[in-house]
């Protein structure tokens, strides 16, 4: 993609946050955590955008709360006199008719692909979409993304190779890496039926979670479920990474709050990498040989 084409899509995506914001406030007041919920993007993202449009005078403050820590939340609604423009619905049909010729012409050849096509055409994919979306104001965005994902999925799960979940994982995370979709690492925890997908620049993006990252995690549930059962599981877990971490397999089994400690405090072994651990094995036995 060209360093102009990039920009491009930058400046649409700022856009559609910004008047994605404004169609939510003008329904309803919310918070900077639920519009970053809702619109699929990230809370520094949305925060940036307030204080633009708090300054420029579009939006207010209407209540503010203290929640445990001392952490302040504030409550932001439209303006008084401000004026949005919100979409017929009649309109909003058009718009997600017009998504699913999109998706339908853009993965026309997948379902007979015999490998995960390059990142660049999951990204003409989702420009293409989120062109259209940023008009859409009553769904859910996230939502949406997740959905199209699962179908992009489900068409090119004979495509990743595994004969249970654990080697589908580990081809996933490979394959993922080698055409750019993103920057993937399967963390196994032993003793358990579930792998932690590590996900840093999802299409390119730096948000976590982000738009791309809600389509990936439907992606990936798509690619999954068809192969090994509708028991295998995609769970997020919210922890304090720059990078999206989805615990994915049988999540059931074992407790999201301990995954989350295993991820951030535990020796693990990484697909793709190695930890601390096995480093220290792999040099052993190179000083024995020698």
């Amino acid at each position: 993609m060209s360093a102009a084409t990039h920009s491009f899509i930058s400046s649409v995506k700022k856009g559609w946050v910004r008047d994605g914001i404004l169609r939510s406030l003008a329904r309803n007041p919310s918070t900077l955590t639920a519009l970053a919920s809702a619109l699929g993007v990230s809370k520094s993202t949305v925060n940036y955008h307030l204080a633009n449009l708090l300054a420029r005078g579009a939006i207010e403050i209407v209540d503010t709360r203290v929640g445990r820590g001392g952490v302040v939340s504030n409550e932001y609604s439209l303006k008084e006199g401000s004026l949005v423009i919100l979409p017929s619905g009649d309109e909003e049909e058009e718009e997600l008719t017009s998504l699913e010729e999109v998706f339908g012409v853009e993965t026309l050849l997948w379902e007979t692909a015999s490998e995960l096509p390059e990142g660049g055409s999951f990204e003409v994919l989702l420009y293409k979409l989120f062109l259209r979306l940023f008009k859409i104001s009553k769904s859910e965005h996230r939502t949406l993304l997740e959905g199209y994902g699962y179908r992009a999925g489900s068409m090119l799960s004979h495509a990743v190779r595994g004969r249970n979940g654990k080697e589908t994982l580990r081809e996933l995370a490979d394959e993922m890496g080698k055409k750019m979709i993103a920057s993937a690492r399967l963390i196994e925890i032993r003793g358990t039926r579930t792998g932690v997908l590590v996900l840093e620049k999802c299409l390119g993006s730096s948000d976590h979670p982000g738009y791309a990252c809600h389509f990936l995690e439907g992606f990936i549930r798509g690619i999954v479920q068809p192969k090994h059962g509708a028991g295998q599981t995609v769970e997020r877990l919210d922890v304090d990474l720059p990078a999206c971490c989805l615990a994915v397999g049988r999540p059931r089994h074992a407790s999201l709050d301990w995954l989350k400690e295993a991820v951030l405090h535990h020796p693990l072994k990484l697909v793709g990498g190695s930890s601390e651990e096995e480093e220290k094995e792999e040099s052993e036995r190179s000083s024995s040989v020698d």
